[in-house]
């Protein structure tokens, strides 16, 4: 019996909850595609239970080092241990959630790009110069060399052909989606709380709070009884305390509350119960809660710089980062106009339904069935190396 083509999939950059979302929501969709056409070969750490138990017996595993976890120490093991990997399984392709093409590899490479930290001054601390003009530098090299970049949004695609000043030689966009569950969920009805903003994120600088927060301020002068919900973890303690500060100085304690990381259930129920979920980010590359909060019928508020608009659509309205006072009047008139909130709640569920796991991953299954079942194996010439 000849032995299934087997993809080699690198997970080892997926270091948080969101980029496992995105990983195994597709991957899933891969097995489930192809099971009886291809075999996955995954490279991922023993820390990675989720992902490890929800495809195990459809995968051969790969078990590196926990130190792998380092971008440094990462990018040399992939270095020293992957071309001998494809050598190993004799993989027909190579797939990564990383944005970066391996070094090394004589097979088709497939780019899937998701993080848009490096290309955005406003993502970027002074601190990480160095390694994000090394992410850069690899994210032109992947362009040239890749056999299939793979963006999560549209914004992805024009920041990384932006950064290399040419095109892809194969690109697709792939959006992502929400879970199955939160689909679910979220037909579910539940009380709203008619004068309640909502915000969802990992608290980093350029989420730009500050100016939710000074919209926020506007509108309670005109809506003393609004109240603002910033959940989400704050990994930079230092943004987190300046951000309490300001709306100290506000005089908005009593109206903003700060319940940082929240459980499934209770970000399902904030976004069921909320009026309006906001989020001014000047860096987002696809924008999951905002979708998750669509699904409830909730409308968004959000920035124009981002890849929000684009997965968003007409389920919400979208104002420079900067724009206070443009903010403020969108959130007062979806907290007080009922007619324009609900054509917009309408307009925000026709939208997220689109997100769901088959229809996205179409594209991305149909793609690795191209170079792993329907093309013949052959080395595949990766210049750049």
């Amino acid at each position: 019996m000849t032995s299934l083509p087997k993809l080699l999939v690198n997970a080892l950059s997926v270091t948080h909850t969101s980029g496992l979302h995105v990983l195994l929501g597709h991957l899933r969709q891969v097995v489930e595609g192809l099971n009886n056409d291809i075999r996955l070969v995954i490279v991922a750490r023993d820390d990675m239970r989720e992902l490890r138990d929800a495809l195990d017996e459809h995968t051969d595993w790969v078990i590196a080092p926990l130190a792998t976890r380092h971008w440094l120490f990462r990018a040399i093991w992939e270095r020293v241990h992957l071309p001998r990997l494809v050598q190993r399984h004799a993989a027909r392709a190579y797939f990564t959630p990383s944005g970066i093409a391996a070094q090394g590899l004589i097979i088709p490479q497939i780019v899937f790009c998701q993080n848009p930290w490096a290309l955005v001054p406003a993502a970027r601390r002074r601190r990480d110069a160095l390694k994000a003009w090394l992410q850069r530098r690899a994210y032109r090299r992947s362009m040239r060399v890749a056999a299939a970049m793979v963006f999560n949004s549209r914004y992805m695609q024009e920041a990384y052909r932006a950064n290399a000043g040419f095109h892809e030689q194969r690109g697709l966009v792939v959006h992502q989606a929400a879970n199955d569950s939160t689909h679910e969920r979220a037909e579910l009805s539940a009380p709203r709380q008619v004068h309640q903003i909502l915000c969802v994120s990992a608290m980093a600088p350029h989420k730009n709070i500050e100016t939710l927060v000074r919209a926020f301020r506007l509108v309670r002068e005109e809506l003393p009884s609004a109240r603002l919900v910033l959940a989400g973890n704050w990994p930079d303690k230092t943004y987190e305390r300046k951000i309490r500060r300001l709306i100290s100085d506000l005089g908005l304690d009593n109206a903003v509350e700060i319940p940082g990381f929240v459980s499934r259930d209770r970000l399902d129920q904030l976004y069921a119960e909320s009026r309006v979920f906001c989020l001014m980010s000047r860096c987002e590359s696809f924008g999951i809660p905002a979708i998750e909060a669509q699904l409830f019928g909730t409308p968004v508020v959000s920035s124009t710089v981002c890849a929000i608009p684009e997965i968003c659509g007409s389920g919400g309205v979208f104002y420079d980062p900067d724009d206070v006072s443009g903010v403020a009047d969108a959130l007062q008139r979806l907290l007080t106009d009922e007619a324009e909130w609900q054509r917009l709640s309408a307009a925000a569920r026709t939208n997220a339904r689109q997100y769901v796991w088959e229809h996205c991953s179409a594209p991305l299954v149909a793609l690795v069935r191209s170079f792993c079942v329907t093309s013949l194996p052959t080395a595949y010439s990766a210049t750049g190396d």
